[in-house]
């Protein structure tokens, strides 16, 4: 919470959503009273200052029908994955989260975290968001870009943190959904506790679908079939109090997923375990603290394939059938007051190891080149932050983070499986450093409906091992890996003024973000044939590699309104426009001057909600994003789209039961997500529809 109060914040989940997306920093009572600097809730949170929070059902219930959480994010103009597919149909590696398009790739500029343990995959920094315990979800905080450099690698890009039910707090969902493409979705989830100082938490959940045909029907072929998908999950937790109030939680998780990518021969899985423990104390006075230590294992399988001109054939060309990572990792928080001061310390570790196994060069007759590549990776950081009132009407708040960055045991071997020979024994050297973030961020009442806040922030990333060492090919596009990547670097500001009365909640932003070193899928070359570092490039393909392409830019304006009209009607309207470009580039000059990829300039959404009872609920929903480029030479251009959702909700009266309706891309817009070198076309969902039964109490 900020030092303002929120007690009248309005309740509407999408209101929240807008406004939350929309880097609300902070906001003012309609009333203006000031109050004490609130405690740091320090399990939750890692700042002083926390948004906006968007609760369960809010976020994926209410207004609001969704199949996944990706899917709920990205109806809000601030958030975004690569290619905006949803997560049950795009490819594992595309489902990176970025806040205001500052990403040159489809790795994830931002963090998520579930009661304070990681979420971005340990390899490749993506996020399996069917993974997420969404039926035990109690609310989730977004702190945008630069807010909460207090976490480290990857936060300075914005900071997605879910909180999940306590055990302690009864609690039973069964959720039974089914659409257009054969979709079923089946979700259980029970919360007990067994006696005084015990609770349980069990949530499961089954979903398949037979998908969609993703290529453009112009250009299909008999060989394409439709993005078939499967996934199960179970989760596990049990909470023990102890005395002095001292409380431990358990946490296991599994995981596993399997999709076939829109041809035969493409299919790619995955399995994942989990497992957590948590030590916390919150008492009402003196220090609060808080222990999380975790424990990630990862196997990804996945196979690329080559389809002929007719798409009448497929080959597989690279055969990545083991992918391993594991992660383990600790933090500890402190917290306490003095004078009316707050102070939050911590320090956390994690480390990271993974690799590659893969077949590639198949001429028809099989692969002939088995290669594994991986490496380790370390981090350890400490951080310190401090709040205070400055007067009756401002606070300042500051963060001050020094984290020690490894890479090391970096390897690439190669063998010929005609000769049985090893072509290639490689190990890259080891590399350290230490990087420093701050954190700047300054918020005053103006008057009982206006308030403003200012942030300046630097922060760094590092590159995931997915970059470091895993080549990757998407049709005949082939991207190799660099054991040789700088972190990236970012400084950056904003300024945002909030105005909220009985009816209304408004909010604008000024931002702008100066990157170093982003990492970028580098165009080499598409001439066919041999080439040194991506070997034999086929006609209508390209050689890539990513790099590292020197200074960078984002800046834009963000603009959230909610109007209640008290009738049961209300309206919420998101805006952000986002100009990026890459300001030099020394790694490829022809990219000086280009915006990046996949970054659409505007991106409106705006919602329409009819409520003409307690039991019932009508919306319109419009989302737009103008033109784009596919590729980062911007010579690929992606047309604007737009597109309508409908949909109702009604709860039965006298039960805990409702049912919802939810139609997507009313008018079949043809919405463009990929276009690869050769032109092929991949599209997003067509029209679509389904239905959901739920059960709450």
């Amino acid at each position: 919470m900020s030092i303002f109060d929120r007690s009248t914040a309005n309740s509407k989940g999408l209101a929240m959503s807008f406004m939350c997306l929309a880097s609300t920093l902070s906001s003012l009572s309609a009333q203006g009273e000031i109050v004490e600097l609130e405690r740091l809730q320090v399990v939750a949170d890692r700042n002083v200052s926390a948004p906006l929070t968007i609760p369960h059902e809010e976020l994926m219930g209410g207004f609001d029908t969704t199949l996944s959480l990706d899917q709920a994010l990205r109806k809000l103009a601030s958030v975004d994955t690569y290619r905006g597919v949803d997560s049950f149909t795009a490819h594992p590696t595309t489902q990176g989260i970025r806040f205001r398009n500052a990403a040159t790739n489809a790795t994830s500029r931002a963090l998520a975290l579930v009661d304070g343990v990681p979420q971005n995959d340990p390899f490749g920094g993506w996020i399996y968001w069917n993974k997420m315990p969404a039926a035990s979800l109690q609310s989730m905080d977004l702190f945008p870009m630069g807010m909460v450099p207090a976490w480290g690698n990857y936060s300075s890009g914005g900071t997605l943190y879910f909180r999940t039910r306590s055990p302690f707090a009864p609690h039973s969902s069964v959720r039974i959904q089914g659409g257009l493409f054969d979709t079923i979705l089946t979700s259980l989830a029970h919360t007990e506790p067994v006696s005084d100082n015990m609770g349980l938490s069990v949530e499961g959940r089954f979903f398949e679908t037979d998908g969609y045909k993703v290529v453009k029907e112009s250009q299909r072929g008999p060989l394409d079939k439709s993005s078939q998908s499967d996934y199960t999950y179970l989760r596990l937790q049990m909470a023990h109090q102890l005395e002095n109030f001292w409380q431990w939680t358990l946490t296991g998780q599994m995981f596993e997923e399997g999709r076939i990518n829109g041809t035969p021969l493409s299919p790619n899985s995955t399995e994942s375990k989990d497992l957590s423990w948590t030590l916390s104390r919150a008492a009402t006075t003196g220090v609060d603290f808080a222990f999380v230590t975790f424990f990630q294992d990862r196997d990804f399988q996945n196979v690329f394939t080559s389809v002929n001109a007719d798409r009448t054939s497929e080959r597989p060309v690279l055969d990545q059938f083991s992918v391993p990572a594991q992660s383990l990792g600790a933090q500890a928080t402190g917290y306490w007051e003095y004078d009316n001061i707050n102070f939050l310390v911590g320090a956390d570790f994690r480390r990271v190891e993974g690799s590659a196994s893969e077949r590639f060069r198949n001429l028809g007759a099989g692969f002939t080149r088995e290669r594994n590549e991986g490496g380790e990776q370390s981090f350890l950081g400490a951080f310190a932050t401090v709040q205070a009132e400055l007067n009756e009407a401002s606070a300042l708040e500051g963060t001050v983070r020094v984290d020690r960055w490894r890479q090391f045991n970096g390897f690439r071997n190669q063998f010929d499986l005609e000769s049985n020979a090893q072509t290639r024994d490689t190990l890259y050297p080891d590399r350290s450093g230490t990087e420093p973030s701050v954190n700047l961020n300054y918020t005053r009442r103006i008057d009982p409906n206006w308030s403003f806040n200012t942030l300046v922030f630097t922060g760094f990333r590092a590159p995931t091992l997915n970059e470091l060492y895993r080549p990757f090919r998407v049709r005949n596009d082939i991207t190799e890996s660099n054991p040789l990547l700088a972190n990236e670097s970012i400084t950056g500001g904003e300024i945002s003024f909030f105005y909220r009365d009985e009816a209304n909640s408004l909010q604008f932003s000024g931002f702008k973000y100066f990157m170093d070193d982003m990492i970028t899928n580098v165009f080499l070359h598409d001439d066919t044939g041999f080439d040194p570092l991506c070997g034999f490039v086929p006609g209508g393909g390209s050689c890539n590699q990513r790099q590292n392409v020197g200074d960078s830019e984002v800046q834009g304006l963000e603009m959230a309104w909610h109007w209640d009209a008290a009738t049961g009607v209300e309206i919420l309207f998101n805006y952000l426009f986002s100009d990026t470009e890459i300001t030099e580039s020394t790694a490829q000059p022809l990219l000086s001057g280009k915006s990046f990829p996949l970054a659409p300039e505007h991106k409106l959404s705006g919602l329409l909600a009819w409520s003409p009872n307690d039991q019932l609920t009508f919306l319109a929903q419009v989302q737009y994003r103008s033109g784009q480029f596919d590729n980062v030479l911007n010579t690929r251009p992606i047309d604007s789209a737009t597109q309508v959702n409908l949909g109702a909700s009604h709860k039965i009266s006298d039960s805990n039961w409702s049912i919802r309706v939810q139609v997507e891309n009313v008018f079949q817009e043809e919405i463009v997500t990929a276009i690869a070198s050769s032109g092929i076309i991949t599209q997003a969902a067509p029209f679509n529809a389904w239905i959901s039964l739920s059960y709450e109490k």
